[in-house]
């Protein structure tokens, strides 16, 4: 069956062939036969059309008479919609009556199913539609995908467009499920092999390009062979085999049938008595895919028509009829006035204009608002188009006591399934915006003027809230157009803010206001249709893996560079060969969209008759004399090799920042969203239907609960093969932590990683385009390039993707060592959605019940678990192990996997068996301390493909590191513990490492790229792991007493000691120095944690000692916290991040586990900078059974390679990648030596000749 002929690649015609899934009988061609024929409507004339709908028009009166706003065509309404347009409404026959219903019964086509209760869009109907037949599809909206064969497909009308939506991405999303299957290790393939396709009938389709595109053009440009529908779960077999995908067990027992076999306290925890792929032993990410709604649904289905931001049609008139959806006029333009409930303001009396889900006129247009597009376009999978109209999810704690109810909502599970049917995030349950009602008010005016720290979108696709971005500076102060602070502003200030500025406004710069961080074509009036063209938008008939891959713009085809100006020929991915003449294109209202006159651009709008602008040239802006000149921007569009010359771009080969080694807006954007954590928490009572194929219904369903968003990260990386391998911005995206609860409501795994197809941890990052280009907010030099003024090391660090200790994960359960007590998991979080601290802010807000009792408790926190061992001296949590120092104990590791199970009555234990079937112990004289080289889950041993454009990883990973006071440098095997095979857990020490006692002493380590910083006797010694079974040692560094603990960030280390806390310049591992002018005294510090620009000091009975290190050269104590004297003998801290908040967990030997919140979203200021200055107040404490002596660290949501360049995290684009250490080393060293910049022009600039 073949339905898109048109399609051409690579130069050679190509047909997409439909391989039908299933014993249906396919759909009939007349809608292929239709296309190979004159359209016979072009020729008809208006008596023809008239007397076609004499019966259609005794009742409708339309906004126009063929929908087209073109009097050209002539197309009566049974032509697109069918029906029986010559049932006529009898004469004085009213709505209700009988002779009313009968004409209209006759009239329409009538229904195969009863979803259709009004004249509106079904609400959330889902995969409902595909059973519905083709002709009444076809009379509800003649754009479906199914109908556009006989309507506009048809030859005369829209027939190419057509053709190439049917393929396209919007249509088939491939990217979001490819991605999700490989980062999380379901499917090995990074090349997506599934796509959402129906045939005309609505069953699901494969389709292959016939003849298939070459391997050059799939490995080059993306263009894929084949996508099919996604698998049934059911058939899936786990990519992460927890311990409770591992083989063995018994048959799972029936809900509420105990099985009198079953040992007390042990259950017979399996999810199959047999292999992979039965039962429940299947891979939760094709749950996932299948039922939760991410970015459902595709334009093969209809709009969920239940809330703002959601409402639309399908196919083609998902785009080209417009919904009311957003009451800004900046992101609706003349459409806002219609609100933001999908009303109609059309002229037809036969249709209601209070209710939702009709469109706002029946009219085609290709005026069409970014809040059409942004119905579609809200997930990280799809490219969020949020980020352009200056917003970013809301982080369910920001102005929290406007969005929770002061009483909880106790809603029954009725109410739950149709809250979570509109919104599948987990919070929502508690949150006032599971009304719709709420919900839809939260973007007004009225609203938003009552909020203190943000403002909502009036937009909420998926039933989710948007908050907006505006300009701060690193400490998180509010910023206006000048760059000064705005103090003490309001929402009454922000609400202001999201205007966009007059062009009185654009001189003055509107002092007083911050900025609000909209995209600057947003805000000079662009809508994503003045920059995003046909091809763009329709596909060119090939299928594409990456969105990307299949835009056919780029910004120098309206901008030029710095060597020539702007052709208008596009020369993206997807151009053709020669590129599409942009000069030849025309808006709705028959104007050139472009012209060049005098050498100068003009663009006129979509939206607009009235509005154009001119197109600024980047060979102005460095052009002395140009009205546009800039000497920043000189300086960074000419800046040479050597970093000295600048002036000219007369030697394209030698910029610094070509545009072959640079993309425009690595640079050019001002922020990015980083979505850092996605837990995904799948519960086996909860059944649902598949939102794809055939929409059965099933057990097993997973909430999609986003942790932790920032707006304040910049990152750069390599950008995928399709666009060039070149310099590109990072983000973190899709970050999943997985849990699942059994049929029994126990959590046979809670906040697990997973682990990619090829081994890298599922922690996902990948290079975009953050659609959030500004003028004056863009990226400086020494926000890539180390600062002349020492004072940006975290900065560097997290562009780099070496991560900064700052938004890690802690999970529910804080991992103590307690010495000879052993160790315990204290629970500090709640369970349920949002897991907010216990005692913090969010806990207030969100568990008013909960936190009043904590408060009677005198905030206890009373659930923890305990076992003992040896002398527990520090400890590691990664996945479902305990890594532990045991003193004289040696190195163990302790199975902790049931740590959330209500059914085991011992949740830590050494082994599941006896030792003869698993031992994970290695003995060493006396351990100290131990190190993952990495918190994420690495495993070097996946099978790898060479198709999947991926590097190796580093073999150190294999490995986990221990320090032993007389043995020095233990190295134990790990990777069995990955595998998946429950019988070869059993470790070995796989080299020790102590040439002539060098290490004696050994107290403590950090593993820091392929080296190892260990602390002993001798200070800090730097041993060289690149060959982990042959290490050597690389550097020692003396002037260090009685050392205690080392953390390294970027460039340096940090080191406590009997001093207080040094710092080690280790810009060269061989060749370190001790800075002595940076030695900040402090009594009894011990443990350390480094966290962006603060040192945390556990300083004994000092308490918390925060030390100022943003200039690591020229630290200095910020604050000492002790609250009030209830910390008083501090030994380790660890710091990370929940929701919108900072906490410190710290191991006090008196006291216990104390829990402090740092940063509050709510009442710290400066709260969203990159680091804004701690605020302390201890909210929880557990009195521990022994001396709490360490603490695990989080899970490191923002590292995505080690110092030394090896990648440990996986990139979602095919030949994407992160720096590596040559690369890295290119933007601070020179000739073996440190280079800065300032951002400011340096010297005199060449002049052209």
């Amino acid at each position: 069956m073949i339905l898109s002929p048109r399609n051409v690649i690579g130069g050679a015609a190509a047909v997409c062939t439909v391989v039908v899934l299933g014993t249906w009988p396919v759909a009939g061609t007349e809608a292929q036969e239709q296309d190979d024929t004159v359209n016979p409507w072009t020729r008809q004339s208006q008596e023809d059309v008239d007397r076609k709908n004499v019966g259609c028009v005794s009742c409708h009166e339309p906004d126009t008479p063929t929908m087209h706003v073109s009097t050209a065509v002539r197309i009566a309404c049974v032509d697109c919609h069918g029906g029986n347009g010559q049932a006529r409404r009898p004469a004085g026959a009213d709505p209700g009556t009988r002779g009313f219903e009968d004409a209209k019964r006759a009239a329409h086509v009538q229904p195969r199913l009863d979803i259709w209760k009004t004249s509106a869009n079904p609400i959330n109907p889902g995969a409902a539609t595909l059973k519905e037949s083709r002709e009444f599809i076809r009379f509800v909206n003649p754009g479906d995908l199914r109908a556009v064969g006989m309507t506009c497909g048809t030859a005369g009308c829209h027939a190419p467009e057509a053709d190439n939506v049917w393929t396209s991405m919007m249509t088939h999303s491939a990217m979001l499920w490819g991605a999700a299957l490989y980062n999380n290790g379901a499917w090995p393939s990074k090349t997506t092999q599934f796509g959402e396709f129906y045939t005309p009938d609505g069953q699901p389709a494969m389709v292959q390009p016939d003849p298939p595109p070459s391997p050059r053009l799939q490995s080059q440009r993306g263009i894929l062979a084949f996508l099919q529908p996604l698998l049934p779960w059911e058939t899936s077999q786990p990519g992460n085999v927890l311990r409770i995908f591992e083989r063995g067990g018994r048959l799972p027992i029936e809900i509420g049938i105990p099985d009198p076999f079953e040992e007390p306290g042990l259950p017979a925890n399996r999810l199959s008595d047999r292999g992979f792929g039965t039962l429940n032993r299947t891979d939760p990410v094709f749950i996932g895919l299948q039922k939760t709604r991410l970015m459902d649904p595709t334009l093969n289905m209809f709009g969920t028509n239940d809330q703002p931001g959601d409402y639309r049609s399908s196919g083609c008139t998902a785009c080209h009829v417009v919904y009311a959806n957003d009451r800004s006029p900046v992101t609706s333009a003349q459409y806002a006035s219609a609100g933001n409930r999908g009303m109609s303001q059309t002229t037809d009396p036969m249709i209601p204009k209070n209710e939702s889900g009709h469109p706002i006129s029946h009219t085609l247009t290709r005026s069409i608002p970014t809040s059409q597009c942004i119905v579609c376009h809200m997930h990280p999978g799809t490219n969020v188009v949020t980020t352009y109209t200056g917003f970013t999810w809301w982080d369910d704690e920001t102005d929290g006591d406007k969005f929770y109810p002061e009483e909880p909502l106790n809603l029954s599970a009725g109410e739950r399934s149709r809250v979570q049917r509109r919104n599948p995030q987990g919070s929502v349950v508690r949150g006032l915006w599971s009304d719709v009602d709420f919900l839809a008010e939260t973007g007004s005016e009225q609203f938003n003027r009552q909020l203190s720290n943000t403002q909502i979108a009036d937009y909420h696709g998926h039933g989710w809230l948007y908050k907006a971005v505006f300009k701060r500076d690193r400490k998180g102060n509010l910023l206006d157009a000048a760059g000064d602070l705005v103090p003490n502003a309001d929402g009454n200030v922000l609400w202001e803010s999201l205007r966009n500025p007059t062009d009185e406004e654009r001189e003055t710069g509107r002092p007083g206001l911050p900025v609000h961080l909209k995209d600057i074509h947003l805000e000079r009036g662009m809508q994503c249709v003045d920059c995003h063209f046909s091809n763009d938008a329709h596909g060119d008939g090939n299928l594409y893996g990456e969105t990307r891959a299949a835009i056919e713009i780029a910004c120098e085809d309206c901008h030029g560079t710095a060597e020539a100006r702007a052709t208008l020929l596009t020369t993206g991915p997807a151009a053709p060969t020669g590129g599409t003449d942009l000069t030849q294109g025309a808006t709705p209202f028959g104007l050139p969209r472009f012209q060049i006159r005098a050498g100068r651009i003009t663009q006129r709008s979509m939206m607009d008759e009235d509005l154009q602008w001119l197109v600024p040239q980047v060979a102005d802006s460095i052009t002395p004399g140009s009205l546009n000149y800039n000497e920043r921007a000189r300086l960074a569009k000419t800046i040479r090799r050597d970093g000295s010359t600048w002036g000219t771009a007369d030697a394209p080969d030698d910029l610094a920042h070509g545009n072959d080694k640079m993309t425009c807006y690595a640079c050019h954007s001002s922020w990015m969203t980083s979505c850092f954590g996605c837990h995904l928490s799948q519960r086996a009572n909860e059944k649902r239907p598949n939102l794809h194929n055939e929409g059965a219904t099933t057990k097993n369903w997973t909430e999609y609960n986003f942790q932790v968003i920032r707006d304040d990260v910049y990152m750069l990386g390599i950008d995928s093969s399709t666009t060039g391998n070149r310099i590109a911005p990072v983000r973190s995206s899709s970050a999943v932590v997985v849990s699942s609860q059994d049929q029994n409501r126990q959590w046979v795994y809670s906040q697990q990683q997973t682990v990619s197809s090829e081994g890298y941890a599922g922690q996902a990052f990948n290079t975009h385009v953050p659609h959030t280009v500004r003028t004056t907010e863009t990226k400086g030099c020494t926000d890539c390039h180390v600062s002349a003024e020492g004072d940006n090391n975290a900065v560097m660090a997290q562009l780099l993707l070496q991560g900064t200790n700052f938004v890690n994960f802690m999970g529910r359960f804080i991992w103590v060592a307690t010495g000879d007590h052993g160790v315990e998991a204290i629970s500090v979080t709640e369970q349920s959605e949002p897991q907010a601290v216990i005692g913090s802010d969010l806990h207030r807000l969100a568990y008013p019940d909960e936190y009043a009792e904590h408060l009677d408790r005198e905030r206890e926190l009373e659930e923890a678990d305990h076992h003992g061992s040896t002398n527990a001296l520090d400890v590691q949590m990664r996945g479902e192990y305990l890594y532990i120092a045991d003193g004289s104990g040696g190195f163990r590791v302790f199975d902790v996997a049931q740590i959330y199970q209500k059914g085991f009555s011992e949740k830590i234990v050494t082994a599941p068996v006896s030792p003869i079937g698993q031992n994970t112990n290695i003995k060493t004289r006396f351990a100290t301390a131990v190190a993952s080289p990495t918190t994420l889950a690495v495993d070097p041993a996946r099978v790898r493909l060479p198709e999947n454009q991926e590097q190796p990883i580093h073999p150190m990973y294999a490995y986990i590191y221990i320090t032993d006071r007389e043995e020095g440098l233990v190295l134990s095997t790990a990777a069995t513990l990955l595998d998946g095979n429950p019988e070869n857990n059993f470790l070995e020490r796989a080299t020790t490492f102590n040439p002539d006692g060098i290490l004696d002493g050994a107290v403590n380590l950090e593993i820091a790229g392929h080296y190892a910083y260990i602390l002993c006797d001798r200070g800090l010694v730097i041993v060289n792991i690149d060959d982990p079974l042959n290490p050597q040692v690389a550097a020692e560094v003396t002037g260090i007493r009685d050392p205690r603990a080392v953390a390294i960030q970027f460039r340096y280390a940090f080191v406590t000691d009997a001093d207080g806390m040094k710092v080690v310049d280790i810009t060269t591992p061989e060749r370190p120095r001790l800075v002595e002018s940076a030695t900040t005294s402090i009594a009894d510090a011990q443990g350390l944690y480094v966290a962006r620009t603060y040192a945390y000091v556990a300083a004994g009975s000092e308490g918390l000692v925060i030390v100022d290190v943003e200039r690591p050269e020229r630290p200095r104590v910020d604050q000492t916290f002790n609250a009030g004297g209830a910390i008083n003998d501090s030994r380790d801290v660890k710091v990370a991040m929940t929701n919108a908040s900072v906490f410190a967990y710290i191991a006090d030997g008196v006291n216990g586990l104390q829990v402090v919140q740092l940063i509050s979203a709510n009442d710290t200021p400066g709260a969203f900078g990159f680091s804004p200055r701690p605020a302390p107040q201890l909210i929880a404490t557990h009195h521990t059974g022994g001396p709490a002596l360490a603490i695990s660290k989080g899970l490191d949501r923002d590292r995505a390679v080690d110092e030394t360049g090896h990648q440990v995290a996986v990139f979602g684009r095919r030949g994407g990648r992160p720096f590596n250490a040559e690369e890295m080393r290119r933007l601070y060293v020179r000739d073996g030596e440190v280079w800065t910049v300032s951002d400011e022009p340096q010297g005199r600039a060449t002049d052209p000749q």
